[in-house]
């Protein structure tokens, strides 16, 4: 099994700085594009805390120009008592922006350095590494996030691997979209190996009235393992999710 151990105090500052300054980078530079997003699902058969929920997402993702910046805000039981907040905000800079390697033309595209900071409830990770920018025929995009994962419950650091995908299609006539992505996070002191996957299947139910790209409706399901980092505890679960693009 793979481990980091060292100065997580020192990997911890390190990676608000980089967030910081990407960020302001970001903020003064105009941006080149942007999308943002709103869901909200609805599940049963957590294992952890309510058996059954409401989450409603914020979900933004803009490029700059020399990379990009992604954030998405949970909030649980936005309609009733017990609500929690859970975000993470990712800042990514383009090895292609920067001048250190040339556009690709095969499988990889571009390599970015990425650092993430996310945090809710009394949780608190900071990650950093690379994103590898795959172009694959038909996918609007599909990443690979290869990156050290430091929470700082503990003064450990492991590794977290996360592919991240979009893939458009129409069938029967219909706009759909199959999206997602897996985490695979490393033991780090007390807590278990993590399998954590989130794949969705939406229909583009704007196409139907003439707004395509604006509101779906569909699937997520959710399976993970070791839920939070506890030996033995999974989620197995689906959710029906609607999703309106701002």
């Amino acid at each position: 099994m793979a481990r980091w151990r060292g100065s997580s105090r020192v990997v911890g500052r390190a990676l608000i700085c980089a967030l910081l300054l990407a960020g302001a980078d970001a903020t003064a530079a105009a941006q080149n594009w942007s999308s943002t997003d709103v869901q909200l699902l609805h599940g049963r058969g957590f294992e952890l805390g309510l058996d059954e929920r409401d989450i409603l997402t914020f979900e933004h993702a803009s490029g700059w120009s020399l990379g990009t910046n992604f954030f998405f805000f949970d909030v649980t039981e936005p309609f009733g008592g017990g609500t929690e907040i859970y975000g993470e905000w990712y800042s990514r800079l383009s090895w292609n922006k920067l001048g250190i390697i040339s556009e690709g033309r095969g499988l990889l595209q571009d390599v970015s350095f990425s650092a993430s900071l996310n945090a809710g409830n009394g949780f608190r990770a900071y990650l950093a590494g690379v994103t590898l920018h795959l172009k694959v025929p038909g996918f609007s995009f599909l990443d690979l996030d290869v990156m050290a994962y430091d929470d700082r419950s503990d003064s450990d650091v492991t590794y977290i691997l996360t592919p991240a995908w979009e893939l458009p299609f129409t069938l029967a006539g219909l706009g759909l979209r199959f999206r997602g992505f897996v985490d695979l996070i490393g033991a780090e002191g007390v807590r278990e190996r993590q399998l954590l996957a989130q794949p969705e299947l939406l229909v583009d139910l704007g196409k139907l009235w003439g707004s395509a790209g604006m509101f779906f409706a569909g699937i997520e399901y959710q399976y993970w393992h070791n839920t939070y980092g506890l030996e033995g505890v999974d989620e197995s679960l689906p959710q029906v999710m609607f999703l309106w693009h701002l």
